[in-house]
């Protein structure tokens, strides 16, 4: 398993080399010694703001008073589950194809994909940081010997899925009036896209990430307008930079935090009707992290592995 857990995961340039090495040697074990604490300490801190919020707005009872205003858009955040998850399934298949060319046939069946990709969202929330979900893909693929290759490949889809995300959030907090945070964020993507750009199997990966944001931000903006946090009128303008500002925050910490730290970071992006707000948040967590994470939990060993 050494290599599953200690992956390389793409070729890097020199100067970055001592960078991940001194993270591969003292983060990891670290974060993995510290897991539960960094978790649920997050996890109080975030439930705390929380609180802090929602104290102007009703406290914690207010909650109970928020119901759903508009079906049609909430039945769309749960009809866009399979879509989010079959892009990312096919992101993962493209992705084992380009780097795990040599390896068994089952290694890149469609089947194997959704199976490996369902396990590591059970993987990620149980796990002490969020490159557990490689680790689980890895694990159960049934190919040893190219677990490297592997990890290399869920290493681009990861930081590819990144950089979209951080890329989103350029002009989401230039509209949120950030804008020092803007630039600086705008340059450091933009170094990362030039570094990764010129290769085929990022360009794919980036395309396959892009999709899938649009996916995943279309269904909690329509969780919102569902939830009466968002005016319809109001959604596309005012909606998306908001929501990519809340998935910037929630990106940026490097362990599972599964409850609380979504809802804090959308208190912070929105500026009205936040009950509503931190329970159409916790609805979109209810959708695309409970229930493939249950799921992975609960299918059997794929055949053939």
């Amino acid at each position: 398993m050494k290599p599953v857990t200690r992956p390389n995961y793409m070729k890097m340039p020199r100067w970055a080399q001592p960078w991940y090495e001194s993270f591969r040697v003292n983060v990891q074990p670290w974060l993995h010694r510290h897991k539960r604490t960094l978790s649920w300490s997050t996890t109080a801190l975030a439930l705390a703001g929380i609180t802090h919020v929602l104290a102007s707005h009703g406290g914690w009872p207010s909650l109970s008073q928020v119901h759903v205003v508009h079906h049609g858009w909430l039945t769309c955040t749960v009809a866009l589950i399979p879509l989010n998850f079959a892009l990312e399934v096919a992101k993962w298949r493209g992705l084992k194809l380009a780097h795990l060319a040599h390896a068994p046939g089952h290694v890149h069946t469609w089947r194997a994909a959704w199976h490996e990709v369902l396990k590591g969202q059970t993987w990620s929330v149980l796990g002490p940081s969020r490159l557990v979900d490689g680790v689980g893909r890895v694990a159960h693929m049934g190919a040893p010997d190219h677990a490297k290759e592997a990890a290399r490949a869920f290493g681009v889809g990861a930081l590819s899925q990144g950089m979209v995300t951080y890329a989103m959030g350029v002009p989401a907090l230039w509209l949120l009036e950030e804008s020092s945070w803007s630039i600086i964020l705008g340059l450091v993507v933009g170094a990362a896209l030039m570094w990764t750009g010129s290769w085929p199997t990022w360009r794919a990966s980036f395309a396959w990430s892009a999709m899938r944001y649009a996916v995943f931000a279309s269904q909690y903006l329509a969780c919102l307008v569902g939830m009466g946090a968002l005016a319809a009128e109001d959604a596309w303008a005012d909606g998306f930079p908001r929501i990519a500002g809340v998935w910037c925050v929630t990106t940026s910490v490097p362990w599972p935090t599964e409850l609380g730290l979504r809802e804090l970071a959308a208190t912070w992006a929105f500026d009205d009707h936040i009950p509503a707000v931190v329970a159409a948040t916790f609805v979109v967590w209810l959708c695309n992290r409970a229930v493939p994470a249950t799921l992975g939990l609960l299918i059997p060993r794929a055949h053939g592995h």
